[in-house]
């Protein structure tokens, strides 16, 4: 499989390399976003050597010692000796420096989480061997990588004996649009942009999730077999990475996405929602899922440039929500029904599917938005989907996407999709701009970003000063 994007961590890895000197670096992101990939693929362009440990899975019953076990095996077969057995991580560490300083290297911890959750001494063992040993040797890069981000936060960024000594902090994000659509037509070369929004409507720019594609079916097809089929990567996917990632703490978790579904919603009514008290237990589990990539919080700002207190909470995990939304309430009856019996998607309005998502999508590619527009990004003050509460003195208002420029200039951007936009368009957006408080001096520029056919009446109308469609992010 041909590898795609991630240029820019790439070349912060090789500025590391070139350094001559030991490098930690964290690398964080949710299950099946490329970490590992990203890594491999560096050590192979670079041409340097690999020592991979992997941390074991949670399952009832593992011990620390089953994970000191699978790290000493891996560690013997680098060594090249029998019988390697550390009864302590500060051992196992002891021993990672014999791995030598002659040529350049990578030594890989993979799912760091996993590998010390039975230890809670793990992290401060690591720092001790790395100012002892291992930072002292000039040509090793060591990586340390999990799907678990909230433990690398607390327990290596955050914790005050790493200061300092990090030298990278990468946090993997979904591919962007062009990568993602390269990545389709490199397995499928005769994907239409059309066919790519519905699948990436489902699957966000999730990599692993792109790669199960199958060239030789449509979109729908594919959807089919991935999400509404027993056997499909998808049908179960979400509830293993909750369990892996968030163990017995993950009906919590996903209560919170279930809250979430129908929209955003301050932390207050996603606690009335879901019926859990808005508590430190609820606050932490929201900045898990934010750290996660599962869950977004946007703050809205003052246009006079103070950001507000009031913030609203929503899923940024296209998957995540298709799942919650679509898979889970038929899985059961999915699972029961009779061989043979083939299910179509006429349950899912896709107009209506494409909203949410599609707002996502255009959100989490701000920077080819910004492009796209036209925006340095040395102009921006401030960017995101804005809100305004109402007050006696001025009605409410929501903004799909605000982007505010020095100089008091704003670019109001509506996103729309379905199968054909429809003319009322111009009529909200007016209204919207009527109800936005704006300061004096301030300017607006609108802007539309479409999925789907756009009547000509709204081009010729010359209201809006860009117009923007999805395959524009494409290209």
């Amino acid at each position: 499989m041909r590898f795609i994007g991630r240029e820019k961590e790439l070349d912060q890895l090789g500025e590391l390399m070139g350094r001559g000197k030991s490098s930690l670096v964290t690398v964080q992101g949710r299950r099946r976003i490329g970490k590992s990939a990203l890594v491999r693929r560096f050590v192979e362009v670079k041409g340097v050597e690999l020592f991979e440990f992997q941390g074991l899975p949670p399952r009832p019953g593992i011990k620390n010692s089953d994970q000191l076990a699978a790290f000493a095996r891996s560690l013997a077969g680098y060594l090249d000796v029998k019988g390697l057995e550390f009864d302590d991580w500060s051992q196992a560490f002891a021993q990672l420096a014999q791995l030598g300083n002659a040529v350049k290297r990578v030594v890989f911890l993979d799912e760091i989480s996993w590998m010390g959750a039975k230890d809670p001494d793990f992290a401060g063992k690591l720092k001790s061997e790395w100012d002892r040993t291992l930072g002292r040797q000039d040509k090793m890069i060591l990586v340390l990588c999990g799907s678990v981000s909230s433990w690398i936060q607390k327990n290596i960024l955050d914790n005050t004996g790493f200061a300092g000594r990090i030298s990278l902090s990468i946090v993997l994000r979904e591919l962007p649009l062009p990568d993602s659509f390269k990545l389709v037509k490199n397995i499928a070369p005769k994907t239409t942009s059309a066919d790519f929004a519905r699948l990436v409507s489902v699957t966000g720019g999730v990599p692993r999730y792109l790669e199960e594609i199958d060239a030789r079916s449509t979109a729908e097809r594919n959807i089919n077999r991935l999400c509404f089929q027993e056997a499909g990567f998808l049908f179960n996917e979400y509830d293993r990475i909750f369990n892996e990632v968030f163990g017995r703490k993950h009906p919590l978790y996903s209560s919170i996405l279930e809250g979430l579904i129908d929209g955003p919603l301050q932390p207050s009514g996603l606690a009335k929602k879901t019926g859990y008290p808005l508590n430190g237990d609820l606050i932490e589990s929201i900045g898990d899922l934010e750290l996660g990539g599962f869950l977004r919080r946007d703050h809205t700002w003052g246009l006079s440039g103070r950001m507000s207190k009031i913030s609203l909470l929503r899923i940024s995990d296209n998957y995540s929500r298709f799942f919650l939304k679509y898979i889970r309430p038929r899985q059961q009856r999915l699972v029961n029904k009779p061989v043979g019996l083939n299910d179509s998607l006429d349950f899912i309005h896709w107009p209506v599917a494409f909203g949410f998502q599609f707002e996502n999508l255009v959100a989490g590619n701000a920077d080819r938005l910004c492009e796209l527009i036209g925006v340095p990004g040395s102009d921006i003050v401030q960017l995101g989907p804005y809100f305004q509460s109402a007050t006696k003195a001025r009605p409410g208002v929501q903004i799909d996407y605000l982007i505010q420029c020095k100089k008091g200039l704003l670019y109001l951007c509506e996103i729309k999709s379905g199968v054909r936009v429809t003319g009322d368009i111009i009529r909200e957006v007016m209204d919207k701009t009527k109800r936005l408080k704006i300061p004096r001096g301030f300017s607006v520029r609108h802007c539309l970003v479409h999925l789907g056919e756009l009547p000509p009446s709204i081009v010729e109308s010359g209201y809006f000063d860009r117009i923007i469609g999805f395959e524009d992010f494409l290209k």
